[in-house]
């Protein structure tokens, strides 16, 4: 059996109500500060706030709230693959990810050395 047996499509009208609080938590000042830090919440990287989008960790149409517990500030990258994974499925896609990229720096030849000649 697969996760995805499991999902159940929220309430349409449930999901509306909460894009509309998400809508009012964005110009929050607890909003503005965790913009501010300037970094993805899932991959760490360093980003303009301007870029930073809010993800619900539990996607609303998964029945996720919009709260301060489940809005997290992601780059654009992870926010458009994490699409509406669930939590479980999402780490899952990280790791996976994580290890494609230690593997292909592993198969990697070392980068030559650009030191300028001696003369």
């Amino acid at each position: 059996m697969n996760i995805d047996d499991l999902f159940i499509a929220a309430d349409p009208d449930g999901v509306q109500r909460e894009r509309l609080k998400a809508k009012e938590l964005k110009r929050s000042p607890w909003w503005k500060g965790q913009l501010g830090r300037g970094r993805c919440h899932y991959c760490g990287v360093g980003c303009h706030p301007g870029e930073l989008t809010m993800d619900h960790v539990t996607p609303l149409i998964r029945g996720g709230k919009t709260s301060k517990s489940n809005c997290v500030p992601a780059c654009m990258t992870c926010n458009q693959e994490k699409r509406h994974l669930s939590t479980i499925q999402w780490q899952s896609h990280l790791e996976q990810k994580k290890l494609a990229l230690s593997a292909l720096a592993a198969a990697s030849p070392p980068a030559p050395d650009r030191a300028e000649p001696q003369g």
